[in-house]
């Protein structure tokens, strides 16, 4: 996802640009999952996440409505949001807001007819719908991103290290190929690219890639690993569900066409620390214990599936984080690594946040100042200690 965000906003202002994975195709990581939902992350105060989701959820539905086919790809649907709250971790206080708030057509509280179509009660609900919320097919959008005749994706192609020519002054990469050979296992040739500039976008694997790679610390970057849990709807079950999605407390989306039917999904299980990439049992418990408080009266609709293990599917993959949950995006360090940049640690909110960052990095590469107020970009910005 972030990856692709960048080529298509480099090449949306003159750029050419070449995309290696190390996988064969894209969207073999986390940017993998079937399906993610788009909202703001709604606050009173209005704290750097809520400013930098509102503005990153505008510019993802924007090029989906231009790129994408609705229904197929992503339905604007709009997204309930539960406020579901304990004593260690209580919500504040939602106020309705005004036509000169920020929040103004973005979040108000839900209504009656919401709460019904979720199952849940109207008494004295503190939950919130986003009207401009969303769910959208992550592989749709990454496809849509890339096609364009100026990026040239190549798979299977490993970076084992990189540094900078004294001659030219740009970066050269060098490339290992993976070549399987029927009857003999696998081998493997080098070759090289190189490049002016190059925007590190390696998701979970960037921790290791600034260790191994360019010997720099990970600049307190996580794994987080999660599995979704899915299965097909019943036509039986169908009218029971909502049609837009829910958030929360996990996640909840529905009527989400595949090719062989409509399905739902849950999740996502969210395991600091962990590359845990195998499907468990346990994963499925959690995901549907989380689901009986998020959407009680969906649970039970669906408790029939859930009783039968071969009706619920999974998917798994492994997200990066930073501390502050903020995206980690930019120069890694202008006077040491001229030409070095970075898009990574957008967690569980690529789909919200990766277009928005990814115009943000091209700003910062072409020299032009960003649209975002300074101090979120301070917050986002790479943190190499000096050498």
């Amino acid at each position: 996802m972030a990856g692709a965000a960048c080529a298509r906003a480099l090449v949306d202002r003159g750029w050419q640009v070449k995309l290696l994975d190390i996988a064969k195709d894209p969207c073999a990581g986390a940017s993998g999952v079937p399906v993610g939902v788009v909202s703001c992350h709604a606050s009173p105060d209005d704290n750097p996440l809520s400013q930098l989701t509102r503005a990153g959820l505008q510019a993802t539905i924007a090029f989906a409505k231009a790129h994408l086919i609705e229904g197929q790809d992503w339905s604007a649907c709009g997204v309930l949001e539960r406020r579901i709250a304990d004593s260690k971790h209580p919500k504040k206080p939602w106020q309705e807001p005004a036509e000169d708030s920020v929040w103004y057509s973005h979040v108000t509280l839900a209504k009656h007819e919401q709460l019904q179509q979720a199952g849940l009660s109207a008494d004295a609900s503190s939950d919130l719908w986003q009207p401009k919320g969303a769910w959208i097919k992550p592989l749709a959008l990454v496809r849509a991103l890339l096609s364009s005749d100026d990026i040239l994706f190549l798979g299977l192609h490993e970076v084992e290290s990189m540094q900078k020519s004294p001659a030219t002054g740009e970066w050269v990469l060098r490339i290992k190929h993976h070549i399987a050979i029927p009857g003999m296992g696998s081998s493997h040739t080098y070759t090289s690219e190189s490049a002016p500039h190059v925007v590190l976008a390696t998701g979970a694997h960037t921790p290791e890639f600034l260790n191994q790679v360019l010997y720099e610390p990970d600049m307190g970057l996580h794994p987080i690993a999660g599995q979704v849990s899915w299965g097909l709807q019943d036509d039986s079950d169908s009218q029971e569900l909502p049609q837009f999605a829910v958030n929360g407390h996990g996640s909840f989306v529905a009527h989400v066409p595949t090719v062989d039917g409509n399905a739902w999904y849950t999740g996502s299980t969210f395991d600091r620390h962990q590359s845990q990439l195998t499907a468990t049992e346990e994963a499925h418990a959690h995901n549907r214990q989380r689901l009986s408080e998020l959407l009680p009266a969906v649970s039970d609709t669906l408790a029939h599936q859930w009783n039968d293990q071969a009706q619920i599917k999974a998917w798994n993959g492994v997200r990066c984080a930073s501390v502050n949950r903020l995206p980690k995006l930019g120069p890694l360090d202008e006077q040491r690594l001229p030409g070095l940049h970075m898009l990574s640690a957008m967690g569980s909110r690529g789909l919200t946040l990766a277009l928005l960052c990814a115009q943000v990095v091209a700003d910062r590469m072409e020299g032009k100042t960003p649209t975002l107020p300074e101090a979120l970009l301070q917050a986002m910005q790479c943190e190499l200690p000096e050498a």
